[in-house]
C-alpha cells in the first residue's frame, strides 16, 4: 500500500502531466481562424484545432487525457482559458478518482508542484527549437522531460527553484 507521501507525489505527477499535455496541445495544434474577428488588441485570436486523426491518436495513446483535448479543441486560447481547462480536467477527471478527494487545491498550491511546473516551463523554453523541428508525440515530450530532470543542471535548477518557492511561502506567511 502506498504511503501518503507516495500518494501525494503520484497526484502531483498526474496534475503536472495534465499541465504538460495542455502545453503540448498548444505547442502543436494552435491555429488562427482567418474569419475570426480581431480582438481588442487588434490581433487575430488563436484557437486549438486538433484534426480528427489527432483526436483518434490521443484516444489510443493517452485515453486518460482525451477529455482535456476534447474540452479544448476548437476553443479560443488564452492563459486564463488554458488554466481553466486544466483545473476543470483535474477536478472532473482526477480528483476523487485516481487521486484522493479534496486534494487538487493542495496539489496546485504545493511547492512540490510549483517547482515541477517551473521545471517543465524551463525545459520547454530551453528546448523550444528542438521541439519545433518536427512533431513529437506527447509520450516523447514526457520521456525527454523526465530524462532532462535527471541531469545535473536540472537538479541544480530544481534546488534553486525549491529555495525560491519555499522562500516566497515564508515571505507570504510573514506578511499576512
Amino acid at each position: 500500500m502506498p504511503t501518503p507521501q507516495e500518494e501525494f507525489q503520484n497526484a502531483v505527477w498526474q496534475v503536472l502531466e495534465a499541465v504538460m499535455f495542455e502545453n503540448w496541445l498548444r505547442f502543436y495544434f494552435i491555429t488562427e481562424k482567418p474569419d475570426a474577428p480581431t480582438g481588442q488588441d487588434g490581433e487575430t485570436p488563436l484557437f486549438l484545432a486538433i484534426p480528427d486523426k489527432g483526436m483518434e491518436r490521443i484516444g489510443e495513446l493517452y485515453p486518460h487525457l482525451l477529455a482535456l483535448a476534447q474540452d479544448m479543441n476548437g476553443q479560443e486560447l488564452s492563459f486564463q482559458a488554458s488554466q481553466r481547462a486544466v483545473c476543470a480536467f483535474v477536478m472532473e477527471h482526477l480528483e476523487g478518482k485516481s487521486m484522493a478527494q479534496n486534494t487538487a487545491g493542495t496539489i496546485f498550491n504545493s511547492s512540490t508542484f510549483q517547482v515541477q511546473m517551473q521545471m517543465f516551463n524551463a525545459w520547454v523554453q530551453m528546448h523550444e527549437d528542438q521541439l519545433d523541428q518536427g512533431f513529437l508525440e506527447f509520450g516523447a515530450w514526457r520521456k525527454l522531460f523526465m530524462q532532462w530532470r535527471e541531469s545535473p543542471g536540472a537538479a541544480e535548477l530544481a534546488g534553486k527553484l525549491a529555495m525560491s518557492v519555499s522562500g516566497a511561502a515564508v515571505n507570504n506567511s510573514t506578511v499576512q
